[in-house]
């Protein structure tokens, strides 16, 4: 009966047609026609077309990576006419390396070592005959009358020493140089083998059983997953200050060294995070219990608490095409609420050598609000802020952020991946057009109390800031106030004190904000202090929370 369908079968499941012994074996040559990349691993997919004869054969694909995950091993026949059977993997051990091009370099290194040990071997039989024409030099009497070279043959004696020595010498010399040559084409093909090599001597053969209930020409596909791969974003945030505008280019850096080359392929870089175990998480019982009079460490080892944890994954789903608006050649993305599939333009060639490649994706242009931000903490110098809106319909992962601004390269910045809707601070650097000061005030300390002693201290700083930007900007001064964590701890602001924009900025506590429109040559002053009260004879602690942003 003909399927209405292309035949199908992944491994592992049962096979459908009885195994005949006597079948031909028919050579499937199959190119890396497709690979899709996750953070982890990818999937690689071999087609080709194959003549497949009536009656029952078997398909023979040979030369798979060793590190294929037979698992994962899914084969197609486009032909509604062929039916699939049973799937063998077989490992063979190829003698040799099973990369050509790891097997190519080791000869070359061993080559190269065999050449290097016979320049030393020149070297060294040169320095011995070097040692003995010395030795012969310095006593060419031999040491005694008898068989000791005459006055007549002196001469004759040390210019045939001369002379091989200075040949002995420039042998040395040039084999020095042929060996420093040497070591250097070591050194590369080492370097060039560190690349590519896998250590495999093993590859993969797949045989499958076909039958067709007539001679055939249709498409084979096999695809298998494959680690050693990987990618992740890398942005470049381009900001024009004169337009207030900031074009982000998007691109994915995909290594690979997998063992095979992908040779002109289609590529697509997912966002999906596949996993060994998806299953949500089971949460079992906590118990505790009391121990009579328990010391600090016996009650620590007797606290015990099981949890599980296991990697999630994005669930599957349909995928639906989404546009993308960008300016350039950029990939096609396929997303749904989940996931998103990039699809880089045009085919490309992507070698098993590690070695990073950059694709672009996608690139965006945002509006965006200039503040120059100002933390007396941590120095005098303003930093340029670029403000945005991420107004687009796909999520971005977080990622490494080269900066440019108005064309200069200011730096880099990891940053936290871009929500719909959320707002994005980009830095930019230092603003040099704004100058700040910062002077520490007259405070004091006292006492108070009769019975009990209350020491109060105070701080008191003042923070002059200049713009001499052409057109007003706006400026955020961002500094901090003790909190206190005890009953017997007072903190106050000073009465003087510049009103803050907002407290607990962020969402941290005793965090303070002054936010204004710096008018250009104007200066505005802030003053910022508080004073603390505590017992005299209690002494303060500091702690610092985790900075966030």
């Amino acid at each position: 009966m003909l399927k209405s369908r292309p035949a199908r079968f992944l491994i592992g499941t049962a096979a459908s047609l009885l195994w005949v012994s006597a079948v031909a074996e028919i050579p499937a040559d199959l190119h890396v026609d497709r690979v899709t990349v996750y953070q982890e691993g990818a999937i690689v997919t071999r087609t080709g077309r194959v003549t497949i004869p009536a009656g029952t054969n078997r398909l023979l694909v040979q030369g798979l990576p060793a590190a294929v995950e037979t698992k994962t091993l899914h084969v197609s026949v486009e032909s509604q006419g062929v039916r699939l059977g049973s799937i063998d993997v077989e490992r063979i051990n190829e003698g040799q390396y099973a990369s050509n091009e790891e097997r190519e370099l080791r000869r070359r290194i061993e080559q190269t070592s065999d050449q290097r040990a016979a320049v030393q071997d020149e070297i060294a039989t040169a320095q011995l005959q070097l040692k003995l024409l010395d030795s012969l030099a310095a006593n060419p009497g031999g040491g005694s009358n008898k068989g000791g070279v005459d006055g007549a043959n002196l001469g004759a004696v040390l210019a045939t020493i001369s002379a091989n020595s200075a040949a002995a010498r420039k042998r040395v010399r040039d084999s020095t140089i042929q060996m420093r040559g040497l070591d250097r084409e070591l050194e590369k093909l080492k370097a060039d083998l560190a690349k590519v090599e896998t250590h495999s001597k093993q590859s993969t053969v797949l045989r499958t059983t076909v039958e067709a209930d007539a001679a055939v020409s249709a498409a084979v596909t096999v695809s298998y997953a494959v680690q050693n791969a990987g990618w992740h974003w890398l942005y470049e945030a381009r900001l024009d200050t004169s337009k207030k505008r900031i074009n982000l280019e998007r691109q994915g850096q995909v290594q690979q060294g997998s063992g095979e080359d992908w040779d002109n392929v289609e590529l697509t870089l997912s966002t999906a995070l596949p996993s060994a175990d998806v299953a949500t998480p089971n949460v079992g019982s906590l118990f505790v219990n009391l121990q009579d009079n328990p010391s600090r460490r016996a009650f620590s080892e007797q606290r015990q608490v099981n949890a599980m944890a296991m990697p999630t994954a994005a669930p599957a789903a349909a995928l639906q095409e989404v546009s993308l608006a960008v300016r350039r050649k950029s990939a096609s993305v396929v997303a749904t609420e989940y996931l998103a599939d990039y699809r880089v333009p045009d085919r490309v060639s992507l070698l098993a050598d590690r070695e990073p490649r950059l694709y672009a994706i996608a690139d965006d242009v945002f509006d965006v609000d200039l503040i120059a931000r100002v933390i007396p903490s941590a120095g005098r110098t303003a930093h340029l802020q670029a403000i945005f809106n991420y107004q687009r319909e796909l999520p971005l992962e977080g990622g490494q952020l080269q900066l440019y601004r108005d064309g200069a390269y200011v730096g880099e910045a990891a940053t936290t991946a871009f929500l719909p809707g959320a707002q994005v601070s980009m830095p930019f650097g230092a603003d040099e057009r704004i100058r700040v000061e910062i002077h520490d005030e007259p405070s004091q300390s006292t006492e108070r109390g009769v019975i009990s002693k209350q020491m109060v201290k105070e701080s008191r700083r003042r923070f002059d800031i200049t713009s001499f930007h052409p057109t007003p900007i706006v400026v955020e001064v961002i500094d901090r106030v003790p909190v206190s964590q005890h009953a017997d701890v007072r903190v106050d602001p000073i009465k003087d004190e510049t009103e803050p924009t907002t407290k607990d900025a962020e969402g941290k506590a005793g965090v303070l904000l002054w936010r204004f429109d710096a008018q250009p040559q104007k200066t505005v002053s802030i003053h910022h202090g508080y004073s603390m009260q505590y017992p005299k004879d209690r002494q303060l602690t500091e702690t610092y929370g985790e900075p966030t942003g």
